[in-house]
């Protein structure tokens, strides 16, 4: 389970730097879930992204977590085009 901690946190961080308008580096390369993912999180494909919640009270500190990332995963600008290659 490290390693996909590991991912899943990368790809949080790299959905925060997409998300701000001077992001700088976006460290996809730190895991292999967003190196696979480097395409279509950098705006080559159209995306969706599904996040699950729990109206749970036990569970409150992961749905706020999930609904924050959420939210900055709406703010990524993609602009898909098509790829000739």
């Amino acid at each position: 389970t490290g390693y996909i901690n590991k991912s899943l946190l990368t790809l949080g961080h790299v959905v925060m730097k997409l998300s701000e308008r001077d992001s700088g580096h976006v460290p996809y390369r730190n895991s292999k879930l967003t190196r696979i993912l480097q395409n279509s999180l950098s705006g080559q494909a159209a995306v969706a992204v599904v996040c699950c919640v729990s109206p749970s009270s036990k569970n409150l500190e992961e749905t706020i977590s999930t609904l924050k990332f959420a939210s900055r995963a709406k703010r990524i600008k993609a602009s898909v085009k098509i790829n000739y290659d």
